[in-house]
């Protein structure tokens, strides 16, 4: 665990040894903070666009899928008269 010194301002300085784990962490990068108790505070590093945080989010949803021969059964409907 590293010890920082809360400024006037209440600013802190994240430590060398902790910003080199956080991935993409740079001047102007925004970080969430969250008091979990009267004690602990954790801070968790954001990404930075909408696409970065739901990157990956339905990459299952097609497996199994062959989705080129969904596709056509999909065309084959319109053609289908009722």
């Amino acid at each position: 665990m590293q010890l920082v010194t809360v400024g006037r301002k209440y600013q802190i300085v994240i430590p060398k040894e902790v910003r080199k784990k956080l991935k993409g962490l740079k001047p102007g990068s925004k970080v969430g903070l969250r008091a979990v108790d009267e004690t602990t505070v954790t801070i968790k590093s954001e990404p930075k666009s909408w696409v970065e945080r739901t990157r990956g989010i339905a990459k299952d949803a097609w497996k199994g899928i062959n989705t080129t021969k969904y596709l056509e059964e999909l065309r084959n409907e319109w053609d289908r008269k009722y």
